[in-house]
């Protein structure tokens, strides 16, 4: 690894994160942004993609990673979520005549059919239902073929019953690639953004997040590693919760004494450690584990395998096929599946 690289490793972990502050799970708005786009995102645990070969739906994640070979690619996605919610995106390649490539992509979650009630709880006969939507529009430059870097502008809306809500935002990517390592890191600029119509009269902050992350296939062994380093704008992404009742009262206000965490403990939560197995180059095997998902998915004394993600690639001459399993906690996982239509599926030779 080559010594400008370690600079950057060590600048990244080195910056004063715990001075900064943002949104952790359960605190803002559209939180639906940070669901993996594809199974192969959702099988190395929601990690940002750092690879010097990108699958075209990577870049739905990290802009950065569009390439000029994704013009004309359509990529389907879908999953069938906890409590039969259903999400999926679609996500397209543009070919543009002198400046690349663009990615349009369209993503949304159904949160299904709902009963209406009253104050006091009775039903009143009247459904209603719920989504949200994204519109993601990506672009990406380089420079030399070594520092990649690009955006995606996005607008994204909700409905839930009668209320409404619209955003705008982005995401700002940079990656470095060597390629004769095969080695690429990097750093990704989640939600940049503002509610412009809240969904009642106040405004919520959008899911915004720094994430720091690195991929390198080894040089003599059919295997590639993914680490990322999500939340650098704040260091404790610890929860306390307010409703635990084996929490110690202060004497004096009643209220529960906040628990504190080792150093190691809060660490560990920003970690996404992940690999795959190349066992071709049509077929490979993608696993990982998401420390953040396990301890605040965990269910004590219940087992389970929260945090743990696995899935597999088969890309072939016209189509890609992609599958991940996620496990969420005791009560069961989520399914994902993904389709890569290549252009050469519609040439047809007489």
């Amino acid at each position: 690894m080559r010594k400008n690289t370690i600079y950057l490793i060590l600048f990244v972990f080195l910056l004063p994160v715990e001075n900064l502050k943002a949104q952790i799970g359960g605190k803002g708005v559209f939180r639906f942004l940070n669901l993996p786009n594809s199974s192969k995102v959702a099988a190395l645990g929601n990690a940002i993609p750092m690879n010097n070969q990108p699958e075209f739906s990577e870049s739905f994640q990290n802009p950065s990673l569009l390439q000029n070979k994704d013009a004309g690619l359509l990529a389907l996605n879908y999953s069938n979520y906890v409590s039969d919610i259903n999400f999926g995106a679609i996500q397209y390649g543009f070919k543009l005549q002198k400046t690349g490539v663009i990615s349009a992509g369209l993503m949304f979650v159904n949160y299904g059919k709902f009963e209406e009630t009253d104050a006091a709880g009775n039903t009143t006969g009247n459904t209603f239902t719920a989504g949200d939507y994204l519109l993601n529009i990506g672009y990406s430059q380089n420079w030399k073929n070594k520092i990649f870097y690009g955006a995606n502008f996005k607008l994204i809306f909700g409905a839930y019953d009668i209320y409404k809500s619209t955003a705008l935002a982005a995401d700002f990517a940079v990656t470095y690639k060597d390629s004769v390592s095969n080695f690429s890191t990097g750093l990704v600029f989640k939600n940049v953004g503002y509610q412009i119509q809240p969904f009642d009269q106040l405004r919520e902050n959008l899911p915004f997040e720094i994430d720091f992350a690195l991929a390198q296939k080894l040089k003599h062994a059919p295997l590639r590693y993914h680490i990322t380093y999500q939340n650098l704008q704040n260091f404790d992404l610890t929860y306390q919760d307010p409703n635990n009742p084996d929490a110690q009262l202060d004497l004096v206000t009643g209220q529960p004494i906040a628990t504190s965490h080792r150093f190691i403990d809060k660490f560990s939560r920003h970690l996404v450690l992940g690999a795959e197995i190349l066992l071709s180059p049509a077929f490979s095997l993608q696993t990982a584990y998401n420390f953040q998902r396990s301890k605040e998915l965990k269910v004590n004394g219940a087992g389970g395998r929260s945090g743990f993600s696995f899935g597999f690639s088969l890309n072939l001459k016209k189509i890609s096929i992609g599958y991940a399993n996620a496990n969420l906690n005791a009560a069961g996982s989520n399914n994902f599946f993904s389709i890569q239509i290549k252009p050469s599926i519609f040439n047809h030779k007489k």
